[in-house]
């Protein structure tokens, strides 16, 4: 019971779809005529307009050959001549020379009364041809001096003409006229090879020239070719496109003006081809509309069917968003417990990092327990001095010589600040290095690294050679790691030289382009080339057992890299190692502000 409704609903639907399909099909057919209609015109147009300009230029081209014929000839003194003879003179002679080699139809020489005496055909007599009579309006723009114009209308038997004629003078006097008669039939028979009528109307709105000799003579009301497609409405462009219309009978008409003249040229576009392009654009869109249909109509049957896949389908997930929680509940399970890992991991790194950064301190420590024999030294030394000096600065005073004891309390005093100095650099050595980077000057560095350095350089009788640049170079980084830097790399060449007859070791700075150079260098055995390629690992270490950790290079190497800077390590030709770090260079300005 509660399936009819929906059912009876789904008809309705279908009707009413199929009922707008048929009303778009309708509309689309319309629509597609009359936009072929439109374009196929607009085709027509451009053509017709084209072939216009040319029919058009062809009658200007006509005329304007011969406008000038007559004043040429006009101006010759034989052409005077023939009219100053006293007899009478009936040889065409130079008129028909003229108009034979013009193409011109006729050439009349009339007298001041208006009398043909000359004409250029034989066969015609003088005085028959008509004269002034035939031309009134140019034989009196000839006496007045310009240049006289004409038309001669024609029938449908014959073809319009048209004169140009211009005044004859002798001694400055009017003897005559001269008068070209121009033939039209050229123009219509270049005009007959247009499959489109073509007329030329003048002011009064007769036709003088056509490619239609029936048209010839008459005025353009008594033509009637058909009706303008201009003069429609849309509703009379619509029964352009059925079959009953009789598209045959009506045209587009063109028009073209002769200012010159005060003639109007047109031609009437056959729209036929237009006609039959539209029947054949609605005759698509009718197979467009139909296979359309039927795809919607296959759609509209196939719907049905889809609509019961799919309540099946929903059956299905159903049953699969019950599986879904269920598996969900399983995966908060795994994610809680993989969350927890995370953790446990954050934490055990977290405890590396911590642990390294002990084991650098660590390092640190091991390396001034190294040298803690020759700090040791070093102390005790300068106390050593510093209490003789004290006892005889005593002994002095008491035997009043106390300007003698000024010189044993003053290098006490020297003693003293080289302690201080040596205190101050180890306290900052063993202090825990920060992460800043800002400007260092690699002087202090290796001067610090020195400080520290040179008793164990002494004991071990080492030869140290320096090579430092006049000017400071400023690098970025931190002070404190740089110097661990330095004095691992001389606290290694120290331990490679150690044995050796002459132990030497170098340490040279300059400057390339953007980058500060710091190479150590030594004369000891070198490193071999299977562990070359180790020597930057941690825990690394080729020394005896309980000699180093093997954490002083792979310190280095990490502390240059986190300075975006290089590390290398490489053997000397003539022997023993060599280690190079580059540092970028930092501004000096930058390093007077600290």
């Amino acid at each position: 019971m509660k399936r009819r409704p929906k059912r009876w609903t789904w008809r309705k639907l279908k009707m009413m779809i199929g009922a707008a399909t048929v009303l778009v099909a309708l509309v689309i057919l319309l629509l597609s005529g009359l936009a072929s209609l439109r374009l196929s015109l607009a085709e027509s147009e451009t053509r017709a307009e084209a072939n216009l300009a040319v029919q058009t230029a062809v009658l200007e081209r006509l005329l304007d050959k011969f406008r000038l014929l007559s004043p040429l000839l006009a101006r010759g003194p034989d052409i005077a001549q023939l009219l100053a003879q006293k007899e009478q003179v009936t040889h065409p002679g130079i008129a028909a020379i003229a108009a034979g080699m013009s193409g011109a139809e006729e050439i009349w020489l009339m007298d001041t009364s208006g009398r043909v005496v000359v004409s250029s055909q034989d066969a015609v007599p003088a005085g028959a041809v008509g004269g002034a009579e035939r031309i009134p309006r140019a034989f009196e723009q000839a006496r007045q001096g310009q240049l006289g114009r004409e038309l001669i209308p024609g029938t449908p038997e014959s073809p319009s003409n048209y004169v140009f004629a211009s005044p004859l003078r002798a001694d400055d006097h009017f003897v005559g006229v001269l008068a070209v008669r121009v033939s039209l039939d050229d123009v219509e028979q270049a005009w007959a090879l247009s499959k489109d009528p073509i007329l030329a109307l003048d002011r009064s709105g007769r036709v003088v020239v056509t490619n239609i000799a029936a048209w010839r003579g008459k005025v353009a009301e008594q033509i009637q070719p058909g009706l303008d497609i201009a003069d429609l409405s849309l509703l009379g462009r619509l029964n352009l496109l059925l079959p009953a219309a009789g598209g045959a009978k009506s045209h587009m008409q063109l028009t073209s003006n002769l200012p010159v003249l005060g003639w109007e040229v047109r031609t009437l576009v056959d729209i036929e081809d237009a006609r039959r392009q539209s029947s054949w654009a609605m005759l698509i869109a009718l197979l467009v509309c139909v296979i359309t249909a039927g795809g919607l109509w296959f759609l509209i049957t196939r719907r049905e069917e889809f609509v019961r896949e799919e309540r099946r389908s929903r059956a299905s997930a159903l049953r699969l968003e019950r599986r879904v929680q269920s598996r969900t509940a399983e995966l908060r399970k795994a994610n809680a417990l993989l969350e927890q890992e995370v953790r446990e991991r954050e934490q055990a790194e977290a405890n590396l990092r911590l642990t390294q950064a002990e084991l650098v301190q660590a390092a640190k420590l091991a390396t001034l327990g190294r040298m803690s024999a020759a700090l040791s030294h070093e102390y005790n030394q300068p106390l050593a001095a510093i209490r003789s000096d004290a006892e005889i600065a005593e002994m002095l005073i008491e035997r009043g010589r106390a300007g003698e004891a000024k010189g044993n309390l003053a290098r006490i005093g020297g003693m003293v600040k080289r302690m201080a100095e040596i205190a101050k650099t180890l306290k900052g050595f063993t202090r825990k290095s920060g992460t800043d980077i800002k400007p260092v000057s690699l002087r202090q560095v290796i001067d610090e690294a020195m400080l520290l350095l040179q008793p164990q350089i002494k004991q071990n009788e080492v030869r140290l050679e320096l090579a430092l640049p006049q000017h400071d170079i400023i690098v970025k980084g931190g002070r404190i790691r740089l110097e661990q830097v330095v004095i691992n790399l001389l606290a290694n060449a120290v331990d490679a030289v150690n044995g050796r007859a002459n132990p030497e070791v170098r340490l040279s700075l300059h400057r390339e382009e953007e980058e500060a150079v710091l190479r150590v260098s030594d004369n000891g055995t070198g490193i071999d080339e299977d562990v070359l390629p180790q020597i930057f690992d941690p825990f690394f270490t080729t020394k005896d057992v309980g000699a180093g950790l093997g954490l002083g290079l792979s310190i280095a190497y990490k502390i240059v890299h986190d300075f975006s800077g290089s590390l290398k390590a490489a053997n000397r030709v003539d022997g023993g190692a060599e280690f190079t770090m580059r540092l970028p260079v930092a501004d000096e300005k930058l390093l007077a502000a600290e």
